[in-house]
């Protein structure tokens, strides 16, 4: 979930959510949480129109629950979570390993350095399974098991500023039959810039056919795709930036709710573990820190 929950900028600074589109909350840890967010200005709900659309026909998309957004974006949410806490960013972990009882961290850090840190008493991790697996193959090799089981899709996101107003009655549409599977009006949700901006994903399958072509060549084509399904010709757009998500979500994650090694204190959460959705995520995570708060309380008790 943290690599992905993100929205992004770009030249001209507009901000568009790249990855995690909306979310949905009906889990009472979730709904505390997503309520909170709100009070304090974090999150809202986003009432876009939203549609099914289908060889360009569209037609009302069943579905009354509140989708939410992340203002004035996704990040929003990520940044509320994290108030108060020690966080050291741009910091890649690429190597553990546990002495006299703690925990020794290899950090490649964002300048090119290389730094060790130890002194940790537990270990979390909430990364996608495929970078589980060489983190933790020797110091925990049933983590790393568990996580290579499980596999990833690709996703092409398309990042659209058209020169001039995309003329639909849709903020948001999932796309059949087509290699869009989403689109959205990036612009329609609250806390956004003023102006005309979209979101363009690609299906799984689309994606991993295509997981190899350069972002100007995916951002190209399925522009084409997003012409054709909305009828609309987008000509000279101001810009048109493509992402792939290498990890994107995962296609059958384990149905888990966490992964908690007691005796190491040694864990992992995410979606790969316990469902594709926001609100699995951190359901997952909300699980573990309860279990490793637990088994801390009973060893400093101790």
């Amino acid at each position: 979930m943290p690599t992905r929950w993100l929205n992004r900028e770009i030249d001209p600074p507009l901000g568009f959510d790249h990855g995690t589109q909306y979310f949905q909350a009906s889990s009472p840890a979730f709904v505390r949480l997503v309520q909170a967010a709100q009070e304090a200005g974090a999150v809202a709900p986003w009432t876009g129109h939203v549609v099914d659309l289908a060889y360009g026909v569209s037609s009302p998309h069943s579905s009354t629950t509140t989708r939410w957004v992340g203002t004035p974006g996704m990040a929003s949410l990520a940044r509320f979570m994290a108030h108060g806490l020690d966080l050291r960013l741009q910091s890649r972990v690429a190597g553990i390993v546990r002495q006299n009882q703690f925990y020794q961290l290899t950090l490649h850090m964002a300048d090119g350095t290389v730094r060790v840190e130890s002194g940790f008493d537990a270990v979390v991790c909430a990364v996608p399974a495929e970078q589980v697996v060489p983190l933790f193959a020797d110091i925990n090799p049933s983590l790393a098991n568990m996580a290579a089981d499980v596999k990833s899709n690709v996703t092409w996101s398309v990042m659209l500023t058209p020169r001039e107003a995309i003329k639909v009655e849709f903020d948001g549409a999932f796309v059949v039959d087509s290699p869009l599977g989403w689109i959205c009006r990036d612009s329609s949700k609250p806390g956004r810039a003023m102006g005309d901006r979209w979101m363009l994903q690609a299906t799984a399958d689309w994606s991993r056919l295509h997981q190899d072509y350069t972002a100007e060549e995916a951002g190209k084509m399925l522009l084409d795709v997003f012409c054709n399904v909305t009828g609309q010709l987008v000509e000279e757009p101001l810009s048109v930036t493509a992402h792939r998500w290498l990890y994107s979500l995962p296609s059958n994650p384990l149905g888990l709710p966490c992964y908690f090694d007691e005796a190491n204190l040694l864990g992992a959460c995410g979606d790969w573990l316990t469902g594709a959705r926001v609100e699995d995520a951190f359901l997952s995570g909300h699980t573990l820190g309860n279990q490793l708060l637990n088994e801390l309380e009973g060893t400093f008790i101790q």
